[in-house]
């Protein structure tokens, strides 16, 4: 099968270290062609065709509620899971239910871009907390906490990707975790827990999800197969409280259209219960694994010491900080000559100046020879730059 050569915003002939895609060669699609062929041949395959049910896919429903009291222990009823058209559908479906414009909301400092882009659409007042090595500042966040009950304008919801985040890679710790729980319950915000990339890790355990912290009360956790199996299939989950996942569900959107891609719903549900998708992420970590290690050698080799860099133990992405007197801006319009593309860190902040000197460096896309030439490149163009 022919696979498109330039998927979402790549320049054919580059290096897109920007890239947070699954690479083209980690794609299972023998297997789901297959299992398309399986569905296809189904006696009741027309309902496939039709509207589906609000929730989502009963069978997957099933499936992920049982790998969930599995794996971490966590007591997944039905009515608390439902199947959505990837994360970004529920980031933008929350909003959209649980904000109005001028609510305020708390975000990392940097976060993800693309729920960036939502927030400014919905037109929130969304406050930035600084992160570090272990995510995000709980002292700055309860400061400005205490600062937005002062002039009562608390926050509806803190929106978080908090295993080896995008775009830094870093993994927010256990103790911060459970102290933002309590702030949470102190002040009444809930917690949006984008957790894509959970299972793409490197390492043997990690902390508990918020859910599983604060018992199931007060946040929204979100889970994707477009990290362990294709984005292209728009797939995804959100858990959460009874009574709110039967609002989404009785939404005017899924009343009108039904859930969440029926028939690509039961490709993956059979791919789950098959176990051909425990096995593929196994897989997987092992490949990202190598590309992560890959990158990081590459870095070593390239970087100028007054450059840093994040170490992630998972998911895709590595955050870069420049020298001093280097902006982004400048090395990202030599690396374009050089056909060198990476995201520059001013999309991840809420005021875009804060990411002057980041870049975010992908490892998931580009083949192992790129991911050594692109760095290699990028490298000789931050130090000719830093030795002006």
């Amino acid at each position: 099968m022919d696979l498109q050569p330039t998927p979402q915003g790549v320049v054919a002939g580059s290096i897109p270290l920007f890239a947070g895609h699954p690479a083209h060669e980690l794609l299972p699609i023998s297997t789901v062609r297959t299992l398309v062929d399986s569905v296809w041949s189904q006696p009741d395959v027309v309902r496939l065709f039709n509207y589906g049910d609000e929730q989502g896919n009963q069978q997957l429903i099933d499936f992920l509620s049982a790998r969930l009291q599995r794996s971490e222990n966590l007591s997944i009823c039905r009515e608390n899971l439902m199947i959505i058209g990837g994360s970004t559908w529920g980031v933008e479906m929350i909003t959209h239910h649980l904000t109005g414009p001028g609510d305020t909301i708390l975000v990392d400092a940097p976060s993800y871009r693309d729920a960036l882009h939502i927030f400014r659409d919905a037109k929130l007042d969304a406050q930035a907390i600084s992160i570090d090595g272990g995510g995000v500042i709980v002292d700055e966040m309860e400061r400005r906490l205490r600062d937005l009950a002062s002039r009562k304008r608390l926050p509806k919801f803190y929106y978080v990707v908090p295993n080896f985040q995008n775009p830094t890679g870093i993994t927010l710790g256990r103790e911060r975790r459970q102290a933002i729980v309590d702030l949470s319950k102190a002040y009444g915000f809930l917690i949006i827990e984008d957790d894509v990339y959970r299972d793409i890790r490197f390492v043997n355990d990690l902390p508990p999800s918020f859910y599983a912290l604060s018992g199931g009360e007060k946040v929204l956790r979100l889970g994707t197969f477009s990290k362990t199996l294709a984005p292209g299939l728009r797939i995804g989950w959100l858990i959460g409280p009874a009574e709110t996942v039967k609002r989404f569900v009785n939404s005017g959107m899924l009343r009108m259209g039904g859930g969440a891609n029926p028939f690509t719903a039961a490709i993956v549900a059979d791919f789950c219960s098959s176990g051909n998708w425990e096995e593929h992420v196994a897989w997987l970590r092992n490949q990202y694994k190598d590309r992560r290690d890959c990158a990081l050698a590459a870095l070593d080799a390239a970087m100028p010491h007054s450059a840093h860099w994040t170490k992630p133990e998972g998911g895709y992405f590595i955050w870069l900080r420049l020298p001093e007197n280097v902006t982004v801006d400048e090395v990202e319009d030599r690396a374009k000559a050089e056909n060198i593309y990476f995201a520059s860190g001013k999309g991840f902040f809420v005021d875009p100046e804060d990411g002057a000197h980041h870049i975010r460096l992908s490892f998931s896309y580009v083949p192992v020879d790129d991911l050594q030439t692109g760095i290699s490149i990028l490298g000789r163009v931050i130090k000719q730059l830093e030795g002006r």
